[in-house]
C-alpha cells in the first residue's frame, strides 16, 4: 500500500450491508420506510437501487425487518420470502395493506434515521484522492495486466491476466463483498479484489471501468492507481457519463476520456495522460477492445462457474493464447 495514502484506505472497513441492515432496526413498530429514504440515510440517493439489492440478500429477515421497506408511493412491493409473506408481516405489525398499498402511508412512513451518512464521507474521500492524480506520461513497462471481477450474489470472482514477454499467467481471487455496486463508488466495490490480485506485479494495469472519467474524477482505475501508486488505464465497455465531440468525452467541459469504438471507452487512471492512454489501448487492441481485457473477463466467468474457491496462479500455454490476441505486442519505442 502506498504509505502516503494509508489514512484514506478505509474502504475495506466499510461493510455497507451491515450498516444498512442496522438502519432497519431504527424503524419503529407499526411504521414503514422506503428504499429512497434508506438511500438518503446512507448518504446518496443514487444508492436506492443498491438498497433494494442489499435487502434482497438479507440472510436474517427475522432479525433485520426488510419487509418494512416499501416503494415511495406506498406500494408494498416485492420481498425475498414472497409478496404475500411481506403483507402478512406488515399486517401483524398493525399496518393495513389495501390493494397492495400501505393505508395511511404518509402517517406511517419513517424518515428520521440516525446516520453518519457513510456515502457522503466516501464522496469527500474520493475528492481528496482525485487531488493526487498523476497524469504525467511515464515510460510504460513491457509487462501488462488486465483485471476484471464478476459476481454471484455477494461473492466476487476476480481474475487478472498478466502478459510478461511470451508468458501468460492468470491469477484468481474470490471473496464475499462488503460493498455493493453503486454508480460512482466502484472503487469501494472492486478495489479489495484488485489489491489481492495485483500483489507484487509492477507493470501497467488495465482495469475494466473508468479512470478520471467520473463525477469526482475518481473512477475505479484512478481510485486504485492513486492509492497504490500504480500506472493504470480505465477501459469501459459503455459510455455512462459525459458528452462526446470528435470521439473525446467531456465532463464539466474537460476532456476526460476517448471512445476508440463503441465498446472501448478509454480514460487514464494514474501515472499516464489521456493521449498516451488512447495510443496504448489502440496499439494493443488494433483499434478494438483489447483481447487481454476480454481474456480477463472470460476467466472471471470460468472461475465463477467452476465453484473453485482457491486463490491460485496458473501458467497458460502462451502459444494458444498468442493465437487469440493478434497484434498484442509491446508498444512502439516512443512509449
Amino acid at each position: 500500500m502506498h504509505e502516503k495514502y494509508v489514512k484514506l484506505m478505509n474502504y475495506t472497513k466499510i461493510d455497507l450491508y451491515s450498516y444498512l441492515y442496522n438502519l432497519l432496526l431504527q424503524i419503529p413498530d407499526g411504521m414503514v420506510s422506503t428504499y429512497g429514504d434508506l438511500a438518503v440515510a446512507l448518504g446518496d440517493k443514487i444508492s436506492a437501487r443498491a438498497v433494494g439489492y442489499m435487502l434482497s440478500l438479507n440472510n436474517y429477515p427475522d432479525k433485520y425487518p426488510c419487509y418494512k421497506i416499501v416503494y415511495s408511493d406506498g406500494t408494498a412491493g416485492n420481498y425475498a420470502l414472497g409478496a404475500e409473506e411481506k403483507i402478512r408481516r406488515l399486517k401483524n405489525d398493525g399496518i393495513n395493506v389495501i390493494n397492495g398499498k400501505i393505508d395511511n402511508f404518509n402517517k406511517l412512513v419513517f424518515r428520521d434515521f440516525k446516520s453518519d451518512y457513510p456515502l457522503k464521507k466516501l464522496m469527500m474521500e474520493q475528492n481528496k484522492i482525485s487531488e493526487h492524480i498523476d497524469t504525467n506520461d511515464y515510460e510504460i513497462p513491457k509487462s501488462v495486466a488486465a483485471v476484471d471481477v464478476s459476481y454471484v450474489g455477494r461473492y466476487g470472482y476476480g481474475a487478472m491476466v498478466i502478459k510478461e514477454g511470451d508468458n501468460i499467467v492468470v491469477r484468481y481471487f474470490k471473496e464475499e463483498s462488503k460493498f455493493p455496486y453503486i454508480p460512482g463508488y466502484l472503487g469501494y466495490h472492486e478495489t479489495p479484489y484488485i489489491e489481492n490480485l495485483v500483489r507484487d506485479f509492477d507493470g501497467i494495469i488495465l482495469i475494466d471501468g473508468n479512470g478520471i472519467l467520473h463525477p469526482r474524477m475518481c473512477g475505479l482505475a484512478t481510485f486504485y492507481g492513486v492509492l497504490f501508486n500504480k500506472q493504470t488505464i480505465g477501459v469501459a465497455k459503455s459510455l455512462l457519463l459525459g458528452d462526446m465531440g470528435n470521439n473525446y468525452i467531456y465532463y464539466n467541459n474537460k476532456p476526460l476520456g476517448y471512445q476508440v469504438n463503441k465498446k472501448t471507452i478509454v480514460s487514464p487512471g494514474n501515472k499516464i495522460g489521456l493521449e498516451k492512454s488512447v495510443e496504448y489501448i489502440r496499439t494493443i487492441g488494433n483499434g478494438k477492445y483489447p483481447q487481454i481485457l476480454q481474456m480477463a473477463h472470460n476467466e472471471t466467468v470460468k472461475f465463477r462457474k467452476s465453484g473453485d474457491c482457491r486463490d491460485r496462479t496458473k501458467a497458460m500455454d502462451s502459444g494458444s493464447i498468442s493465437a487469440g490476441i493478434r497484434g498484442f505486442e509491446s508498444p512502439s519505442p516512443h512509449f
